[in-house]
């Protein structure tokens, strides 16, 4: 467990956002010493739980990714040819050129490792399309200006969604879980409606963006962390701790720190509803 100063400004005294705009957290009016207990991601999954304060709320739209200064990470599955064709060009123009990748299909992007096990079951609970995972890491700066042109696929004028080149979902976060129930339908996951996990949708103008090293800076395959994973879930008795050490040898996914803009192009300060 991870101890912050504030649930909501993590301590800096200002909104999550950009600093030189200077807004006061209204939660401790920019005084430290409002201490909330929140579990990190590694340990959400180990346990399963998501503590009291994320259950009452207190991260309901946040995005959670692996990232530093210069990088965020998201991921996508494919079949094994196109994972492999991307992987030796670090670019999709790989797969693009071998006539077997397409930039005019809507494609989407998720920075929830977890999320991506379930939509794929773990590469290897579902088709042969979702065999391989890809880890792409983008642009952190190039990323932020992608989400400014963002339209939510859901609330007023979803509908309006249709052409746009960005769509995002805030859909409920997964995590690990051991029950029997949910093995083959959730994949070993389970959704947590208090804390949303964004996907984002590129077509278009968005998708074409997929295929700009400036942008794309680096493609890893991150399959056989997946099924490690998998195989720890799967196991009897079933090992969280080891699946978790398998889907991040070496990083976890943290919370990102979201200019004002965007976050209110996303709703990401919208009251908790579920």
């Amino acid at each position: 467990f991870e101890m912050s100063s504030c649930v909501v400004c993590q301590g800096a005294g200002l909104l999550p956002g950009l600093r030189s705009c200077e807004r006061l957290c209204p939660l401790c009016e920019g005084v430290a010493g409002w201490p909330e207990v929140l579990p990190n991601v590694l340990e959400m999954n180990r346990s399963g739980d998501v503590g009291e304060a994320i259950r009452n709320g207190v991260v309901f739209r946040q995005i959670r990714a692996m990232h530093d200064e210069d990088t965020v990470r998201v991921y996508q599955a494919y079949n094994d040819r196109i994972a492999r064709a991307a992987c030796k060009a670090n670019s999709f123009q790989g797969p693009l050129e071998d006539g077997i990748w397409s930039a005019t299909r809507m494609t989407w992007i998720k920075p929830s490792a977890v999320w991506m096990a379930y939509r794929c079951g773990w590469t290897v609970m579902k088709d042969k399309n979702q065999s391989a995972v890809l880890a792409l890491d983008l642009s952190k700066p190039r990323f932020l200006d992608l989400l400014k042109s963002a339209m939510l696929s859901h609330g007023e004028g979803a509908g309006a969604t249709k052409g746009n080149p960005v769509v995002v979902q805030w859909d409920p976060e997964r995590l690990m879980c051991l029950g029997a129930a949910v093995r083959e339908k959730d994949a070993y996951t389970q959704g947590i409606q208090q804390m949303r996990s964004i996907q984002i949708g590129l077509r278009g103008r968005g998708s074409e963006m997929l295929l700009d090293p400036r942008f794309v800076r680096n493609i890893t395959n991150v399959t056989e962390d997946f099924r490690r994973a998998h195989a720890a879930l799967s196991a009897e008795p079933s090992d969280t701790t080891a699946a978790v050490a398998a889907l991040w040898p070496y990083r976890q996914e943290e919370p990102m720190i979201v200019p004002f803009e965007v976050r209110d192009i996303l709703q990401m300060d919208a009251p908790c509803r579920f």
